[in-house]
């Protein structure tokens, strides 16, 4: 029989646990078709309704104390509640080293909440029990970011104590990334960006995520003209393997020609552009378009030899 899994979520009191828990909850699909209880350590600003759990079948057990963490308490709260998961929201003043399961549940995964605003203080403080949380964590979610400008220096602090832990940072509208502006390949701060033909799927997510940090900046790069809208809009891209030889999709935006240069369906080009996020004629809604500043047609008798 398959050990019962126990997640880990940890992190100081108002770190963003329960919210966190709550999105998990009501957006994986693996934890709405399970039987889930939640074992609470501590209460915060956000709470656990009762018309929340009732709504998504979701059981809540309390423990108040570090020393009830132990096989025999949480077999009690399994043979009240029987869940097929358990999510462990854990006060980061619990001792991680101490705690005890029955044998027949397994510690699947921890994820540890840090907010990114006060971090930098705390961690000064308490080292030793951030020390403690972050080597056993499997995920270190730093939420709160936006306006931080230390968090290459939290990563590499969670690195020092934990090699193999995944690190991700959290912007203000729940977007998620694992990337830096220091770890893209190009200047992000250059008025003046060459896309090379081996990242351009790096930058294609980075403007799609987070298209205001490339506002007003030039965009020099290489593309496949694949569709003509009308006389002034045409779609640009390249094909990209995304996971295997067999999965190759064509990744690419709409483009607003401001040159007098004309493009027809199959071009290659060396084009300079602006990044806007403005009305799409074919998505009917605001999305990333990209305005044509200058455009170069690569004759066929070139494409071999730069490799197109």
């Amino acid at each position: 029989m398959d050990k019962i899994p126990i997640f880990v979520v940890n992190g100081f009191i108002e770190s963003g646990k329960t919210t966190f828990i709550k999105e998990v909850i009501e957006n994986d699909d693996a934890f709405r078709r399970s039987l889930v209880t939640i074992i609470l350590t501590e209460e915060g600003e956000v709470e656990y309704e009762e018309e929340w759990l009732a709504s998504h079948g979701v059981s809540l057990a309390k423990i108040e104390e570090d020393e009830e963490l132990n096989a025999k308490k949480i077999e009690e709260i399994d043979k009240v509640y029987n869940a097929e998961v358990y999510v462990l929201e854990l006060n980061s003043f619990f001792n991680n080293e101490k705690i005890e399961i029955p044998e027949y549940m397994t510690f699947l995964q921890q994820i540890t909440i840090v907010d990114a605003a006060t971090f930098r203080v705390m961690f000064n403080n308490m080292r030793k029990v951030f020390s403690s949380i972050f080597k056993f964590s499997d995920f270190v979610i730093f939420n709160r970011c936006d306006g931080i400008n230390e968090l290459a220096s939290f990563r590499r602090q969670v690195r020092a104590i934990n090699q193999q832990s995944q690190i991700v940072f959290e912007a203000k509208d729940g977007s998620l990334t694992t990337k830096l502006d220091e770890d893209l390949p190009y200047d992000i701060n250059s008025n003046n960006i060459y896309i090379e033909d081996d990242v351009y799927p790096i930058w294609y997510t980075e403007v799609y995520d987070k298209y205001e940090k490339y506002f007003h900046k030039t965009i020099r790069l290489r593309a496949f003209v694949s569709g003509i809208i009308d006389r002034q809009t045409f779609i640009i891209g390249r094909n990209v393997m995304v996971c295997c030889a067999n999965d190759v999709q064509m990744l690419g935006y709409e483009v607003i020609n401001d040159t007098k240069v004309k493009v027809k369906e199959g071009n290659n080009l060396y084009m300079e552009c602006e990044v806007t996020y403005e009305y799409s004629k074919i998505d009917k809604e605001n999305t990333v378009i990209l305005h044509a500043k200058k455009i170069n047609i690569i004759p066929d008798n070139l494409k071999e030899v730069i490799g197109m």
